[in-house]
């Protein structure tokens, strides 16, 4: 009784499992801005955030764009 009631939690835990394929566009989407006045700010406050979001999202664009 005990075993089958160990099956039967290992086979509802099992079927819950998600198969992924492990690709980077599974999970990579770009980064968007509200407003033009949110790249103005950027621009003059953390310009290299700017520039690692843009990076960001042409290698999304690049890499992911027949997904």
């Amino acid at each position: 009784m005990r075993s089958m009631l160990i099956l039967t939690l290992l086979t509802a835990l099992a079927s819950g499992c998600v198969k992924s394929n492990d690709s980077y566009c599974d999970i990579a989407s770009p980064l968007y801005f509200d407003t033009s006045v949110t790249i103005q700010w950027l621009s003059e406050h953390d310009p290299s955030l700017l520039r690692g979001i843009v990076i960001h999202n042409e290698q999304v664009q690049g890499l992911c764009a027949g997904y």
